[in-house]
């Protein structure tokens, strides 16, 4: 216990003995400064001694410019230069030359090493670079994009009127966006689209800009007549499209073939090709309504859907009880017509049944 004691006294005198420096960032022993000894600020050391430090001549310069997406002519942006001597003390009392990419150079005093610019930037849009200097010394260029001010883009729509065949693609498409200055949006601004039919259901069209413009591309399912469409781009609204789904016509209804299957006592059917009003084969997964009744008085009913242009089924129906009034409907069309057995198409080919 006494050897204990002796040791920590020992200790406590050693350690009183040394120089202990302090400064801006602690207390630490004049020994062991090292570059410490360096840094700009008041050092008071232990023995009474007192030094004011200062920083040398700029050695570095480094700049920050944000936000790196400014609003064009509106938001304002943030230059900030630090100049530094080769120990990393800040340097005051100097002038940094600040260019923000455009227009003259800015002459800022620094303050504690840093030189800050608040800005406008310019009403177009686009990528700057920004550099400063410092005693002769450049900084690495800092670089920030000025974007549109979407809150003055106007969004309208590039046709003010559009009609499209139902169970097909419609491309809705904007006018260029430009902002007040004639900034083009930048790419991947996203804005949305609504369609309201005649019964207020509404079509929810999400879209995103590329090169200046909006387009989309919607298969028109379960909508039907006279939609009004409605744009919105960062909170600014607009309307003006008519767009009307029209109904599905069968303006030529192709060839209807039965022929028979005798193993299993029935007849298959194939009609078309189906083609519309608008000129286009009636699209895949389409509904159809087949109704057949035989010379013998039976019948049967059934719904498939097209396929390639072609609805294809097989019927319950005896081949011998021919022929047959075939009744087949699609959209708003019904074809009626009287057929006797034939041959299979050289070209058939019933999907699943290879």
């Amino acid at each position: 216990m006494i050897r204990l004691f002796f040791a920590l006294l020992l200790t406590a005198q050693m350690a009183s003995a040394q120089d202990f420096t302090t400064d801006a960032f602690g207390i630490l022993p004049t020994a062991q400064l090292g570059d410490r000894e360096n840094w700009a600020g008041l050092q008071q050391s232990s023995n009474g001694g007192e030094t004011l430090r200062t920083a040398g001549r700029t050695e570095a310069v480094i700049l920050f410019v944000g936000p790196k997406s400014i609003v064009a002519g509106r938001e304002p942006g943030h230059a900030v230069a630090l100049g530094l001597d080769v120990h990393g003390n800040m340097v005051s009392g100097t002038q940094a030359d600040v260019q923000l990419g455009y227009g003259p150079v800015i002459p800022v005093d620094t303050l504690d090493g840093i030189a800050g610019v608040l800005f406008t930037p310019p009403p177009q849009s686009g990528a700057f670079l920004a550099g400063v200097e410092i005693d002769g010394v450049q900084s690495a260029r800092a670089d920030y994009r000025v974007s549109a001010d979407l809150a003055t883009v106007l969004p309208q729509f590039a046709n003010s009127e559009m009609s499209v065949l139902s169970e097909t693609f419609g491309v809705i498409e904007t006018a260029p966006l430009t902002d007040a200055y004639g900034n083009s949006v930048d790419d991947g601004v996203g804005l949305s689209i609504v369609l309201t039919d005649e019964s207020d259901t509404t079509t929810f069209v999400p879209s995103v800009v590329r090169d200046g413009a909006a387009r989309s591309v919607l298969l028109v399912r379960d909508m039907a007549g006279t939609n009004t469409g409605q744009l919105a781009l960062a909170g600014t609204g607009s309307g003006g499209l008519g767009f009307v789904v029209d109904d599905m016509v069968i303006e030529d209804a192709g060839a209807f073939v039965f022929w028979a299957e005798p193993a299993i006592n029935a007849v298959r059917i194939r009609l078309g090709p189906l083609a519309t009003s608008k000129g286009y084969l009636v699209p895949d997964g389409i509904a159809a309504q087949v109704d057949v009744v035989a010379a013998d008085g039976t019948g049967s009913s059934v719904q498939g859907w097209v396929l390639d242009g072609y609805v294809t089924i097989g019927l319950l129906l005896s081949p011998d009880a021919g022929p047959f009034e075939v009744s087949l409907t699609v959209g708003k069309t019904q074809v009626d017509r009287r057929v006797d057995l034939s041959p299979p198409p050289e070209n058939l080919t019933i999907r699943g049944a290879e």
